[in-house]
């Protein structure tokens, strides 16, 4: 067929940001899908209220609730600043201070606030979260602009009676689509929220959680773990994610940030802030700052090696039991509390060592509980955790085997509690939730 028509075509020029408000960017950014969402935000809200209480000292102290048309977290921390709500709206750069650093915190199974705005939008058509901290009341909408293909988020705020502490409102109405959806079971929550709420209790024996009229008190006084503000050790790293962690710093430069010398760097990480070893590691970088380590506008391997082997070369690899257990104390008195077990049934195990993974000296613990129910009908309970935080499901295929293999079936009445303490897990999916061990 012949036509003397042809097609002009244009080079459209479209923004990167409304890759996030995409269900399969978001599938990936969380790791499960849709149906998942609203527990997954929920678990997002709860890690980021425990190291922010941690960090300043408070026991803490947390309200969740969970009502038809919204869901909230309320803690008694310091109160989330105005300034890192505003960094996290902006989609075309990533706002995090666990980003670069290797630690063993909540924070590496985190997916930042970029989430929180974006999900709502994504799962139901319209999108509105309510932030109250430090006397203000964010709320932030969230639409999208069709034509210039962009999410568009509008910010007021407010004052508020919240003077501490912070609260996150999520707005979630029942979905206009289920009526429509062939698939409505695709929109069920797979976890209950009063069940993340106790997995959450038995992870962390400090702290108070509030659900529904009920309380999760803390059961051991003084309790303590690695936090999130803890010098990190230089034998977490390899010389890439040294690289990566000083390239940081440097966009931070970029950015307007003090420029950071070598010798102030070295001093952050544990162990390394004395002046003797101090002055041993940086004896040949002198004057130096992280820019200089530059060449050809990237980052001199060579040098990043020599100066990761002299900082590990005078400081001490970190034991396991300085990250902190759980304690077969306050697992056996959280499984009396909130699950009904036979008598003389309860076991607990741990091991702890040191992994070499990826060129640094990870240590890590396991901690591992088995106990009968008392109802022989009930059904099998695996409730697993990475530092401190429960996870939706079993993390590792190893774990599962092992299951199948001492023929733990799904109908016999046990329970199964895994934990796991690591200043880094290999992550195989970028939604954080399947890891090889």
């Amino acid at each position: 067929m012949k036509t003397n028509k042809v097609l002009n075509r244009q080079m459209f020029e479209l923004t990167r940001e409304l890759e996030f408000f995409t269900e399969k960017e978001l599938t990936m950014q969380i790791g499960h899908p849709k149906n998942y969402w609203r527990v997954s935000l929920l678990k997002e809200l709860i890690d980021n209220a425990l190291d922010a209480c941690e960090v300043s000292d408070i026991q803490p102290e947390i309200t969740v609730e969970d009502a038809k048309g919204y869901f909230s977290v309320d803690d008694n921390g310091p109160g989330l600043k105005a300034e890192t709500i505003q960094k996290s709206l902006n989609f075309l750069t990533r706002t995090s201070d666990k980003q670069f650093y290797v630690s063993p915190t909540r924070g590496q199974m985190g997916n930042a606030l970029k989430t929180v705005w974006a999900a709502p939008f994504v799962a139901l058509g319209e999108g509105e979260i309510i932030i109250e901290s430090q006397g203000e009341r964010h709320v932030i909408k969230v639409s999208l602009d069709r034509i210039a293909q962009k999410p568009v988020i509008e910010r007021s705020t407010t004052k508020s009676p919240v003077k501490k502490g912070t609260k996150v409102t999520i707005q979630w109405p029942d979905s206009p689509r289920l009526e429509d959806e062939e698939n409505a079971d695709s929109y069920k929550a797979p976890l209950e929220t009063g069940e993340l709420v106790t997995w959450y209790s038995a992870f962390n024996p400090h702290a108070i959680f509030h659900f529904k009229g009920k309380t999760y008190k803390g059961t051991v006084a003084g309790w303590g773990k690695w936090r999130t503000d803890y010098p990190t050790s230089a034998h977490w790293y390899n010389e890439f994610q040294l690289r990566d962690l000083i390239a940081g710093y440097l966009a931070l430069e970029r950015d307007g940030a003090k420029p950071k010398t070598v010798r102030e760097f070295v001093t952050e990480f544990r162990g390394l802030a004395g002046t003797a070893k101090g002055k041993i590691i940086i004896k040949d970088f002198s004057g130096v700052y992280l820019h200089d380590l530059m060449k050809d506008n990237d980052i001199n391997m060579d040098v990043v090696k020599k100066l990761l082997t002299a900082m590990k070369a005078n400081s001490k690899p970190v034991k396991s039991y300085a990250m902190g257990l759980v304690g077969e104390k306050h697992l056996r008195a959280w499984a009396d509390a909130n699950i009904k077990i036979a008598s003389k049934s309860f076991k607990y195990i741990k091991r702890q060592g040191v992994d070499a993974d990826g060129g640094g000296a990870l240590p890590y613990s396991i901690e591992v509980v088995f106990a009968l129910k008392e109802d022989k009908k009930a059904k099998r309970s695996i409730i697993t955790g990475l530092n401190w935080s429960p996870t939706l499901g079993v993390p590792a295929e190893e774990i599962s085997d092992v299951i199948g293999e001492v023929r733990i079936a799904d109908h016999q009445p046990v329970v199964l509690i895994i934990h796991l303490t690591k200043p880094r897990f290999g992550f195989v999916d970028r939604g954080k939730t399947r890891m090889e061990l």
